[in-house]
């Protein structure tokens, strides 16, 4: 569905349709084929870090044959999207008229290098979440990667990272005249350095897997899994809620990712001064675009996965609703969420201001900057509370992240039609003004739809955790 709307949603004929989407499929694909991969390696190897599962599995099957296992479980999902991907490219080309033959040559070079630069994602996070025991951190990185990769594609098509293979390996490339504005696409061959390039991500990726998948004992590699300290008081005067996060990295991808994002947009607005103006409003466009976009709801959706993650282990559910009620669990998930969601906002302001006074930029910063940032932190308000929501309905850790990148996805389509106020994902692309700080800002309705969203997923989430079953959650 999300390739439909990027690829095929108001597609206007130039006699280049199939080049047109074939080499559109690369730059939609290195952020969903990049969090698929990431969503379904977290869930296939967070098992392993639950009880003894890592002890008691290699009792039933050889830790080679679970890894093996664990690498056809990714492919045979991978290959499942892209063949329907494949399908839909043909059977929508038909449909549309689309000028020429259908090149079948080009389609299947597609499909192989998605299942090449997919598996090698796939691999990397399945590393990443064995070397991690919180999938937090594993997403997190996959996040930071798939952002590199995406801004690294728009300098060179050299893969320099496993998120940017898929690149690499497109068979359409494009010609871009400055002068006239004007782009090309034509086919191109896919050279030996390239695929060996690819072949050494996939192998060395596979190999490095499989050993550390069957020598590591359970506690020698984990990050963090020697890191269990006691306190030294038996009472803390922090909130229940951010006790949990008390000694967690959280603060990583709160920081790196919207850095990242700040970096790709300073260098494409420096290096674009004929098509962009040196202007505070066209380099916060550039800076927030991806960001707010793809990559900040996601982010909010770790930290809400992150919060709910202790109930859904062992029996806490029935230790925890003998001690609180479910309002007030709610409430604090909610709170929490929402401030660390804040500081970010915060954070993102702080980068775009320097950022501007070091590239002096003339004037002052446009004022609705700051009616914008409010926005910004009503709209995760809102945001919070619906992944919130999501994270305790869902057993799943990365689930609700994949819902909450797909949000962003259908928000960006309900932006451009008009309708922001109808999901919280639309109204923060409408509200932090990342496709133009100094476009239209309709604050009352802005407002009403944050409140809307904000008490109907705590509500939801109440009366779903008083008429839940109280039952042990392994």
């Amino acid at each position: 569905m999300l390739n439909y709307f990027y690829l095929f949603h108001g597609i206007s004929p130039d006699q280049q349709e199939w080049y047109n989407v074939l080499y559109g499929l690369p730059v939609i694909n290195t952020l969903i084929l990049s969090v698929l991969m990431a969503v379904i390696a977290s869930q296939s190897v967070d098992m392993e870090h639950k009880g003894a599962m890592w002890n008691l599995l290699p009792t039933l099957e050889s830790r080679a044959s679970i890894y093996l296992g664990k690498i056809l479980y990714g492919f045979i999902y991978l290959t499942i999207f892209c063949s329907l991907q494949m399908a839909m490219v043909i059977l929508m080309g038909v449909h549309l008229g689309f000028a020429g033959s259908i090149p079948f040559h080009a389609i299947g070079v597609t499909f192989l290098a998605e299942l090449v630069s997919g598996m090698i994602v796939y691999q990397v996070q399945c590393l990443l979440s064995l070397l991690f025991s919180s999938q937090f951190a594993a997403l997190s990185v996959g996040f930071g990667g798939t952002l590199t990769g995406l801004f690294l594609a728009y300098i060179s098509t050299k893969a320099w990272t496993p998120w940017s293979v898929l690149f690499s390996l497109s068979p359409v490339g494009m010609d871009y005249d400055r002068a006239s504005r004007t782009a090309t696409l034509f086919l191109r061959p896919i050279t030996v350095p390239e695929i060996l390039t690819a072949l050494l991500y996939l192998v060395g990726f596979f190999l490095l897997g499989l050993y550390l998948f069957t020598k590591t004992e359970q506690g020698e590699l984990l990050a963090g899994a020697h890191e269990h300290r006691v306190s030294h008081s038996v009472h803390s005067g922090l909130p229940v809620e951010l006790i949990k996060l008390k000694r967690n990295p959280l603060w990583i991808p709160f920081v790196l990712i919207p850095l990242i994002s700040a970096v790709i947009g300073t260098v494409n607005f420096t290096q674009n001064q004929d098509v962009l103006k040196n202007t505070w409003g066209d380099l916060w466009t550039q800076q927030s675009l991806f960001l707010g976009m793809f990559f900040l709801a996601p982010l909010v959706g770790i930290l809400c996965s992150l919060l709910w993650r202790m109930e859904h282990q062992g029996s806490n559910w029935n230790l925890l609703l003998t001690v609180t009620t479910p309002a007030k669990l709610v409430k604090d998930k909610w709170l929490t969420a929402s401030l660390l969601s804040f500081l970010s906002i915060g954070w993102i302001a702080m980068i775009y201001l320097f950022t501007g006074k070091i590239l002096g930029l003339p004037g002052d910063v446009p004022e609705l900057f700051w009616i914008r940032m409010v926005s910004a932190v009503l709209c995760l308000a809102a945001i919070t509370a619906v992944q919130s929501m999501l994270s305790m309905l869902f057993h799943s850790f990365a689930f609700p992240i994949a819902l909450a990148f797909a949000g962003s996805f259908a928000g960006l389509e309900l932006t451009v039609k008009g309708a922001y106020y109808a999901s919280p994902y639309s109204m923060l692309i409408y509200g932090m003004g990342s496709t133009s700080i100094t476009g239209e800002l309709n604050v009352p309705v802005l407002l009403t739809s944050c409140c809307f969203f904000i008490l109907s997923a705590l509500a939801v989430s109440v009366l779903a955790l008083k008429r839940m079953d109280v039952r042990t959650h392994v």
